[in-house]
């Protein structure tokens, strides 16, 4: 297993992961006249998610809860992510 460093901007991410997996906090976007969502801030992750329609409006919202997307637009290798949010959750937080 690889040895990583926790940063405080690792962190943060990780936390953030967490509460949006946990349903605590939602990602920052917002909804147009037909119910779709749209996030308001998009990376190169974003580019291969189906655009909303009335028959899928949360396609982006599902995806801004993911690791990919996190690291993404956090600037934070997804491996670390995912082993920074491993570690959180065996610590409790």
């Amino acid at each position: 297993m690889a040895k990583y460093r926790m940063n405080k901007k690792l962190r943060a991410i990780a936390e953030e992961y967490i509460a949006l997996q946990d349903r605590v906090v939602h990602p920052d976007g917002s909804f147009d006249n037909g119910g779709r969502w749209y996030p308001e801030t998009t990376g190169e992750c974003c580019s291969g998610i189906r655009s909303p329609s009335r028959a899928h409006p949360y396609s982006y919202m599902v995806h801004c809860r993911t690791a990919t997307h996190l690291a993404c637009v956090g600037g934070v290798d997804e491996n670390r992510l995912r082993w920074a949010v491993k570690r959180l959750r065996a610590e409790g937080a």
